[in-house]
């Protein structure tokens, strides 16, 4: 039976800064969750609420919270009241009484799949149903005060073997670096990310994008804005992909009826978890609608578990989890995540990622250490 779960905070700087919408990241502040058994056989998941909440309502403070005062002591009860019958799929049982906070919940929720892959000594990978053992992956960049420096960034992308290149967007900062991207390269697959920092009387702007053939426009309009979203998606030959405004099948449901997207970015630790994650690909599969991995800027322990969603066999695009290095000078694992080859990441066949884990550098970079025995909680 599990035993104990122990919450590391840490901070991490980034190696480049990520110009959004929504301002500067510069280092990412993460949570690990740890849980461990009677026998030692742990289970680890990271929560990737960021540090402000400008993303979400959640933010890293909020979640440290609501893991310790809320989701931990309700996880215990549940767990003793399970037994020996825990069933990931079934975790989110413990917390359906807690509204919103999926960051928090999915944190606690993957740790139990990883645990489980760990005891059982398959996959994880082979839990959720089986990937490919590949990826795609494809580069997420942030507003450069140049053009000049914009396409430098692009050149080293490319060099690196990248397969798509995602370009964080916003009013005034839109048109000309994408003309400029695709000038250079004619054939480079190209995404937009907006981050809800659009309008509806910004629409003639986004109508313009059509020319330069891109994947997608990635959350143009605000999470909630639904029959705006509909109204521009009707008119613009590029699909729309949304993330922010989906955290649950009905919104899934609800964009498909409305026409409010094509496409949709789909992220374990943003929706809730893997069960969650499932139950979304299989509302999108039946609604016609394309699935991919986007990123949070996770630490290896948060990578690894997104890649796994990646290898998914009804995932259509190339993912954002791109190697340690391009975001961290100093990872959370033994053994950085790097391409197999250019542009493609093996995705690994581990029971839990327990054995991948650096305790040192955890230990180095918290700011933060939390435990408790979940047998008394």
């Amino acid at each position: 039976m599990l035993r104990t779960c122990t919450l590391y905070r840490l901070s991490l700087p980034l190696r480049l800064p990520m110009r959004t919408a929504h301002g500067d990241i510069r280092d990412k502040q993460a949570i690990l969750v740890q849980l461990k058994d009677d026998d030692g056989i742990e289970g680890w998941a990271e929560c990737v609420a960021l540090a402000e909440p400008t993303y979400t309502e959640e933010c890293a403070d909020s979640a440290w919270t609501v893991l310790v005062h809320h989701l931990l002591p309700r996880m215990a009860r549940w767990l003793r009241a399970v037994g020996e019958d825990v069933d990931p799929r079934n975790a989110c049982e413990a917390f359906r009484d807690v509204r919103g906070n999926r960051m928090s919940v999915a944190a606690l929720e993957m740790a139990i799949w990883d645990w489980q892959a760990a005891r059982k000594g398959q996959p994880l990978i082979e839990l959720l149903g089986g990937g490919r053992d590949r990826v795609d992956v494809g580069v997420t960049l942030g507003m450069s005060e140049s053009l000049d420096a914009l396409i430098q960034s692009v050149e080293t992308a490319v060099e690196q073997g990248f397969r798509r290149v995602k370009l964080k967007i916003e009013p005034g900062h839109d048109l000309a670096p994408l003309q400029a991207i695709r000038h250079r390269y004619p054939d480079l697959a190209i995404a937009a990310d907006a981050n809800g920092s659009y309008r509806a009387e910004h629409a003639h702007i986004l109508q313009q994008l059509d020319v330069y053939n891109l994947e997608f426009i990635e959350q143009p309009l605000a999470e909630d804005d639904w029959f705006d979203l509909a109204e521009l998606q009707a008119t613009l030959r590029t699909p729309i992909c949304l993330d922010e405004s989906i955290r649950s099948v009905s919104e899934l449901r609800l964009a498909a009826r409305l026409g409010a997207a094509r496409t949709l970015n789909v992220k374990p630790g943003r929706l809730g978890g893997f069960a969650a994650t499932l139950q979304i690909l299989a509302a999108a599969h039946e609604a016609g609608i394309a699935t991919w991995v986007g990123g949070m800027y996770e630490t290896g322990v948060g990578r690894l578990h997104g890649l796994m969603a990646a290898s998914l066999p009804s995932m259509n695009h190339e993912t954002d989890l791109g190697p340690s290095s391009r975001y961290f000078e100093r990872d959370l694992l033994k053994e950085p995540i790097v391409f197999a080859e250019p542009g493609v990441i093996q995705v690994p066949r581990c029971c839990g990622v327990a054995d991948w884990v650096d305790r040192e550098a955890v230990r180095r970079f918290s700011t933060a250490i939390w435990s408790a025995d979940l047998r008394t909680l």
